[in-house]
Formats: C-alpha cells, sequence, structure tokens
C-alpha cells in the first residue's frame, strides 16, 4: 500500500497523521540519555490512536500533491485504501507495516499496534547511533601500570641481590636455630604419641541412645496450574517481540514470553499472575496510563 509510505514521509515532518475513518499515527519523543557507558540519542517512535479519525486534511492534501490529482479525487483513493486494509485486517488479523509497527485484530473488533521502536523519526537525531565511550581513565590506567612494572622489576632486582646478602651473612646463624628448633619439635611428637596411646587406651560408655524417628514427605506438586496473562502484544518477529519484552522489563513490570498463539506468533504479557482478581487490577491500572492490555487464560 502506498499509503503507509506517504504516512511515513509526513511523520519524519510531522508529530501526528490523521487517516480519515481509520486513526492517527503519533510521535512520542524520548530524550537522550546514558546508560552506564552507553550513550542514546533523543528519539521519537510511532504509536497509534484509534481515536482520532477526523480528517484533518493534510494527509489527503499530500496525496494530491504527490499524484497531482484533485483534492477530492485524493480524498477518495485515501477511502478506498482505508477499506482495503480493513479488509485484509479482518481476513489476516494481523498486518505488518515496515517502519511503522504491526497491526492486530482481537475479537473481530479491538485493533492493537505494535510500533517499531528500531526507527528513530528525531530529525536532529538523523545518523546518530547508540554508542559505548570506555572511561578516559582506563588509558591513563594503562600507562600508568606500564611505569609501575618498569619500576617495580628494578626494585626487585635490588631487593633481590640484598636478600642474597643478608641470607648469606645469617646463614650460620639460622643453622644452629634449626638444630635448637627440630630437637624440640622431636620430643614434642614424643609426648603427644604418649598421650594419645592413653586416651585410645580409655573406655567410654554413653549408655543407650534413644531411636529417632523421620518423617519425611514430598513436596505437593500443583498440578494444572493455570495463568491469568495480561498481554501487551504478539509479534511476528521474535526480535521486535524481545525489544517489547525489555521495555516492559525497563518500566519495571515482570514481563515474559508466554505461549505461541495460534498463528504461530510471539505474545509479550505484562505479568503473568495466578489469580483473575491480580490480573485485572493490572489491565486496569494499565489502561488507566494511556496503554493498551488484554487477559489471557493459560492451562
Amino acid at each position: 500500500m502506498t499509503l503507509f509510505k506517504d504516512i511515513i514521509e509526513l511523520l519524519h515532518k510531522n508529530d501526528c497523521v490523521i487517516v480519515p475513518d481509520f486513526g492517527a499515527f503519533v510521535l512520542k519523543s524520548k530524550a537522550a540519555s546514558i546508560k552506564g557507558n552507553e550513550f542514546v540519542p533523543p528519539a521519537k517512535h510511532v504509536s497509534f490512536n484509534s481515536m482520532l479519525k477526523e480528517n484533518d486534511g493534510l494527509l489527503v492534501k499530500y496525496i494530491s500533491e504527490i499524484r497531482k490529482i484533485s483534492y477530492k479525487k485524493a480524498l477518495i483513493v485515501l477511502e478506498e485504501e482505508v477499506i482495503s486494509l480493513n479488509k485484509k485486517l479482518s481476513k489476516d488479523l494481523l498486518v505488518e507495516i515496515p517502519s511503522l509497527g504491526i497491526f492486530e485484530l482481537k475479537n473481530e473488533s479491538t485493533l492493537y499496534f505494535n510500533p517499531d521502536l528500531s526507527v528513530n523519526y528525531d530529525s536532529s537525531s538523523f545518523g546518530l547511533k547508540s554508542f559505548l565511550k570506555e572511561p578516559m581513565l582506563q588509558g591513563l590506567k594503562t600507562e600508568s601500570s606500564n611505569e609501575v612494572q618498569l619500576v617495580s622489576n628494578y626494585l626487585l632486582r635490588n631487593a633481590a641481590i640484598f636478600i642474597s646478602v643478608i641470607g648469606l651473612s645469617y646463614f650460620g646463624y639460622f643453622n644452629y636455630n634449626n638444630y635448637i628448633d627440630n630437637e624440640k619439635l622431636k620430643n614434642i611428637a614424643i609426648a603427644q604419641d604418649q598421650i594419645l596411646k592413653n586416651v585410645q587406651a580409655a573406655t567410654f560408655n554413653l549408655g543407650e541412645l534413644p531411636a529417632i524417628n523421620l518423617n519425611v514427605t514430598a513436596p505437593l506438586v500443583k498440578e494444572n496450574s493455570i495463568y491469568f496473562s495480561v498481554i501487551s502484544g504478539s509479534f511476528r518477529s521474535k526480535s521486535n517481540a524481545k525489544k517489547q519484552l525489555n521495555e516492559l522489563i525497563s518500566q519495571g513490570y515482570q514481563a515474559s514470553f508466554t505461549s505461541l498463539n495460534p498463528k504461530g506468533l510471539f505474545r509479550v504479557a505484562y505479568a503473568r499472575l495466578n489469580t483473575r482478581k491480580e490480573a485485572a487490577s493490572l489491565i486496569f491500572t494499565i489502561k488507566g496510563d494511556g496503554k493498551d492490555a488484554w487477559l489471557l487464560i493459560e492451562d
């Protein structure tokens, strides 16, 4: 569909592009940040708002100019493409749009959008990518360590010569002390051997010890466990699913993968909970923040 090519072009210059009778693509800004040694440039990522459907004229005017047709004809072309898109969603339940994201139709009425977070629509960050910067102290530390090594080697050589001289001077003195110490150790060993023989000859009567009965039970294993999973979205691409999983974890959710859906899509959950009440409470909180979520019961 050429419709989405037009939308992508407009998003590079506008923060909101409305598709009449379908919804609006809205850019969300994210400031530059530093994570450890990683520098991340500022970014704008696309999101989708299905409530904004009124025609503001921006997209229709752009189609009219780029295709060199009248405004009325451009409006008809746009309506036909929206109808075609809705038919494809009803048939396939999932439409992937490069550089935008994935649309997924749930329960034949609920439309979910999973954005492609790898695309940055911030023109001020054009060409910039995340990069790692090693600390400046590391280079200084390497040079310093080489100098220290040279000094250490010099000192060690002189110390070895000095120790050799001292060792030769006191060799006779240490030999005499060693002889005295060895004689003392021999006498101590003889005394300890005699004490050991006396101990082994002694008889100890501790009486009859009471019997000990141990009752060991195996832990109960909960069978047929049911999880109430709060789903963030489903992805055909596993890499996109991992990006969404990491994003949720960075936001403080206990996110995880669930089982694949019948169409082989990778589902990402905000959390997998043990009760329906906990899941309902989490969905209420998420939707209160303006995000989408739905319940999946896994058994």
